[in-house]
């Protein structure tokens, strides 16, 4: 049953042969006998590699080792970059897996001196192929992940992106990555039939199969499985049919319907027999004999593990004859190499006695080199004082940000002490003027105006702490789920008291489960900031209301509403300008600005936004937006 689950992969190491018909490699073969040793002979042999070196890759050897060897007498890099990734294939389907490695880095190299972004991904995907077969798995991951940084630029081929996103998918759902493999896999089925390469559609629909099968939801996978054999069915291309069949059979076989598995198990063992495709036939041989042990048909079961039995001996002494053949055709290659490199040293040497008849034109052309040399340093030493000039002005900026940030600070502190200082004084006086007079009631109401006065100065000093780490940037963002209904119940225990005071009403309206990912400290001083704000310009008898709602953009909108005196566009406009902080308020919300730019300096580092909707004798509603909290995230 393994060995059938395997199905989906090996398709899709084949599938970058669809391109190229089988009928087609005898047409190439009759254009290779009359064409000469030029470019486009390299494109040709390079072809018929790229034709059989799936099917037929011992036989592929040859052509792959001539094209390769042609272009490098040629110095014709691209044929070159083609026949190192096509031969290396052909070694890697024969399991001489350091050889093809070996090829693929050369083939990597020429890539990038080429800028090609094609070449680069097909070699990283092949050499994750390579890693993956050798159950490397974190090798191969390492390579599919840089293939897919290049993967999505414009000279990339579509049938590269296809194997590249097939093997991806494959490899996540072989590291039990479901989710991530899936994604990939139909990933690469939406590029098939935005091509309209219906090979391409029916194989990846039959991966999905053969993963819901995994899975054991075995309704779906068959679902998948018909698709993709019915997609398949018109087209002559017998390997696919044979293993979507095969496939098919096995969710039927899993499912209990024994009946029609065995019909498309025989119908597959046709197929595979027509076309001498002998891994598709082992298959077969093993899946008829698992139905049968179904059918509990011990004796009809035997005959067919017989057959698989001993059709696998022949296969696995057929691949060591292939590996064999390719190693031998490696080595000859290798010795025909090294002849083509004595004679080129013989020529090498009768080219250095020419180059002696130039030595004195180098000589004339050193002294204008040299001067060409002083030139260039010249201008390089030009352009570094440019680049220096310009960094000093950015410091130079930085700087004058800097000196104006503290004297905004400066400003703040002056303005923000001096009501809370001033309101300690008042108080002072007004317990020596109560006891002159003999007032117990009030000196009663004295306490309620000291805690109010300490509490404006607590805040104040709780926000300029909060500025100051972080305009030094020490302030660390650790976003969390958390949950608006607790963080709601906390503004409003804290400002209980000071609204009961000022017979304010607090209400929130929240669902309970939605949550915000975000920084705990952050949203905390964000909330207080909002929710004393309102207090603070929310006039006796008034309503605050504390909202939150879920949007379409994957952000939730945490809103505090007052029923105070409101604020012109133009009071609004200097709230949100560079300078608005620079001195204090004046009117109905009167105030240095400092806890809005620290709330929005908190919203900004937490990738939100902060608005505020208001309009005299209307109230306010400041509302800012931060990410949702996915479910993942709990």
């Amino acid at each position: 049953m393994r060995r059938i689950l395997l199905v989906a992969f090996l398709l899709c190491c084949l599938f970058g042969n669809t391109g190229v018909c089988a009928a087609t490699v005898p047409e190439l073969l009759q254009r290779l006998r009359t064409q000469p040793a030029d470019t486009a002979r390299v494109r040709l042999l390079n072809e018929v590699c790229y034709a059989l070196h799936d099917n037929e890759p011992t036989r592929a050897l040859p052509y792959g080792e001539e094209g390769v060897a042609l272009a490098r007498r040629l110095n014709h890099p691209p044929g070159l970059l083609g026949g190192l990734l096509n031969l290396a294939s052909c070694y890697a389907n024969l399991a001489d897996g350091p050889h093809a490695l070996q090829l693929q880095q050369e083939a990597l190299l020429l890539a990038r001196q080429l800028r090609s972004n094609d070449g680069l991904v097909r070699g990283y995907t092949g050499m994750g192929g390579i890693y993956h077969e050798r159950n490397d798995t974190a090798a191969a991951l390492r390579n599919y992940q840089r293939a897919l940084a290049y993967a999505y630029r414009p000279d990339v081929q579509p049938r590269t992106q296809l194997m590249l996103f097939g093997n991806l998918g494959n490899l996540y759902f072989y590291l039990q990555r479901r989710q991530e493999g899936l994604l990939f896999t139909r990933r690469a089925l939406q590029l098939a039939r935005r091509t309209g390469d219906q090979a391409g559609e029916s194989l990846y629909l039959a991966d999905m199969g053969s993963f819901y099968m995994q899975m054991n939801q075995l309704e779906t996978a068959e679902g998948l499985l018909r698709q993709a054999v019915s997609i398949v069915e018109p087209l002559e291309n017998n390997r696919f049919k044979a293993g979507h069949l095969e496939l098919l059979a096995t969710v039927l076989l899993l499912r209990n319907q024994l009946a029609e598995a065995d019909t498309l198990t025989h119908r597959a063992l046709r197929l595979a027999r027509r076309i001498q495709y002998k891994e598709r036939v082992l298959d077969a041989y093993n899946l008829l004999a698992e139905i049968n042990v179904s059918r509990r048909d011990f004796e009809q079961a035997y005959e067919w593990q017989t057959r698989y039995r001993d059709l696998n001996d022949t296969l696995n002494s057929r691949s060591r004859v292939q590996t064999l053949t390719a190693l031998q055709t490696r080595y000859e290659t290798a010795d025909k190499e090294h002849q083509i490199k004595r004679l080129t040293e013989r020529e090498s040497v009768m080219q250095q006695r020419n180059r002696a008849l130039w030595v004195a034109i180098a000589a004339l052309l050193l002294g204008l080199g040299g001067m060409g040399y002083l030139y260039t340093k010249l201008r390089r030493s030009r352009t570094e004082l440019a680049d220096n000039h310009r960094a000093l002005e950015e410091v130079t900026k930085e700087l004058r940000q800097l000196a104006a940030s503290k004297d905004r600070l400066y400003a703040i502190v002056a303005h923000d002490l001096r009501g809370p200082v001033t309101s300690f004084a008042g108080v002072t006086e007004l317990i020596d003027f109560y006891l002159k007079q003999g007032d117990e009631e009030g000196l009663r109401r004295l306490p309620s105006l000291v805690r109010q006065s300490a509490y404006q100065l607590n805040h104040l000093l709780d926000n300029l702490l909060n500025w100051a780490v972080n305009q030094t940037g020490e302030l660390a963002f650790r976003p969390e789920r958390l949950l608006v209904q607790e963080l709601y119940h906390e503004a409003t225990h804290l400002y209980a008291n000071a609204a009961e005071a000022k017979q304010i009403t607090l209400h929130t309206t929240c669902p309970p489960q939605l949550a915000v990912w975000a920084d705990t400290h952050m949203t905390q001083t964000i909330l207080r900031n909002l929710v004393g704000n309102a207090l603070k310009f929310t006039p006796p008898g008034g309503t605050i209301t504390l909202m939150a709602e879920l949007r379409d953009t994957g952000t939730v909108a945490l809103c505090v509403q007052d029923t105070g005196a409101g604020m012109a566009p133009t009071q609004i406009a200097t709230l949100f300008s560079p300078e608005g902080t620079a001195s204090p308020l004046r009117g109905p919300r009167s105030g240095t600005g400092l806890g809005l730019l620290l709330c929005r300096a908190f919203v900004n580092r937490q990738g939100g936004t902060l608005s505020i909707e208001s309009a005299p004798g209307q109230g306010t509603t400041v509302c800012v937006l931060l990410p949702a909290a996915r479910r993942e995230q709990a």
